[in-house]
């Protein structure tokens, strides 16, 4: 139980660091889009909303992903949170994508790499303890009957 209560706290802690982290970067993003004057190649980059077919698909595929790990949500302990922080890192990417137009949006896409990656090792670390705690009560067992 005491190693449940870890996986969470650090389940948690990141999610939320990352949630916060992407909300500051995208306002001071805004921010600086809509209070800076630049005109010729300064001005390529700019606050604006766009939407498109893939605007579309991105947002369809967030939503189907979003409700199979909400019926999943216990079942998937501790990879419910990861899984959650990479579909955070999708509504970023989304959220720069409609709003910005010009260079600014490849934020909104290394936003989403990041918490891809961060979502992946923290995946393949919690399936490794998975797999070393099984290892270790196999042998225990094995002991015991032995």
């Amino acid at each position: 139980m005491k190693n449940k209560n870890i996986l969470k706290t650090i389940n948690w802690a990141t999610f939320t660091t990352i949630v916060l982290v992407g909300i500051v970067t995208a306002a001071i993003t805004l921010y600086d889009l809509n209070t800076d004057t630049t005109y010729g190649e300064e001005g390529q980059s700019r606050a604006e909303f766009r939407w498109f077919f893939l605007h579309t698909i991105i947002s369809v595929a967030i939503l189907l992903i979003s409700s199979f790990l909400a019926l999943g949500w216990k079942r998937l302990f501790p990879f419910n949170v990861p899984i959650a922080i990479i579909i955070v890192g999708f509504c970023y990417a989304l959220f720069f994508l409609t709003f910005t137009i010009g260079w600014v949006g490849l934020i909104g896409i290394f936003g989403f790499f990041i918490a891809f990656l961060i979502g992946v090792i923290l995946i393949v670390s919690y399936s490794i303890f998975n797999f070393l705690e099984n290892r270790k009560t196999k042998k225990i067992y094995l002991v015991r009957t032995v």
